[in-house]
């Protein structure tokens, strides 16, 4: 199993911004996937997170290697408490993201038990392989000039103290309810790890020629197949949606 880690960093303007999805990709050469999206959308996904949690509590209870990183009932509370003294200028801004194209950090799926309607374990170890996290640092470098350059100036105006503020508030807005530590701003390798959260491309744990044959058929079951993203080996930072329909309608056709 395995997942594209992302951070992402909260960026405030002076003036509202329209509510935006994620509608352009930036691919740099460092492996890193750039993007962006505004702060409504950002806080929607939150409340679906939070909303989520009962049913997620399984597929979420091995995601983190340390065994303090878990979610607690009293950080889910702090953290909608957080939620309602949002200040009005919280919704004039947006936030920048960044991804890890193909990760190399490794997971892995193991069944609870017999119950098909009983979610699996799920570990996706992010940031154990050290080039990820190198990545994931290069990332928020490559962030922090972003919004320093000259097109952000006709909506902030960000220097070396004001980047610190972005990284602090950044923390406080994340959603994935991991206990901070005091050094986030500090250590970037810190920030990435405590502020990490999916962005659903989850992909492993039917791969061809182990769990399905090249054929996609289930082995050892008649006339049953499996085409989705868990039959991935690897997964680019950008929305695998069209690779699977791609591949649904090539497996249809045969």
């Amino acid at each position: 199993m395995s997942d594209n880690p992302m951070n992402s960093i909260y960026v405030p303007f002076n003036r509202p911004v329209k509510q935006s999805l994620i509608e352009t990709v930036g691919i740099t050469k460092m492996g890193v996937y750039i993007e962006a999206s505004s702060v409504l959308v950002n806080l929607l996904i939150a409340f679906i997170v939070i909303m989520e949690l009962p049913q997620l509590r399984n597929i979420n209870r091995s995601t983190f290697n340390d065994s303090t990183k878990k979610r607690t009932r009293e950080a889910i509370e702090a953290f909608r408490r957080n939620k309602k003294d949002l200040p009005h200028e919280a919704f004039h801004g947006g936030f920048i993201l960044e991804k890890i194209a193909f990760p190399k950090s490794k997971g892995h799926l193991q069944l609870i038990n017999t119950n098909a309607d009983e979610n699996p374990s799920v570990t996706f170890n992010y940031f154990s392989h050290p080039e990820d996290l190198h990545k994931c640092v290069k990332g928020i470098r490559l962030v922090e000039k972003l919004v320093r350059s000259k097109p952000f100036l006709n909506f902030t105006k960000c220097d070396k103290q004001t980047i610190n503020k972005l990284l602090n508030m950044s923390i406080t807005a994340n959603v994935n309810m991991i206990p901070r530590h005091t050094n986030d701003t500090k250590s970037l390798k810190q920030f990435c790890k405590d502020t990490v959260i999916t962005i659903w491309h989850y992909h492993g744990g039917c791969h061809v020629g182990r769990v399905v044959t090249k054929d996609y058929v289930v082995r050892g079951v008649h006339r049953l197949r499996v085409i989705d993203g868990s039959t991935f080996r690897e997964s680019p930072g950008t929305n695998p949606q069209a690779t699977v329909m791609m591949l649904g309608s090539k497996i249809n056709a045969s």
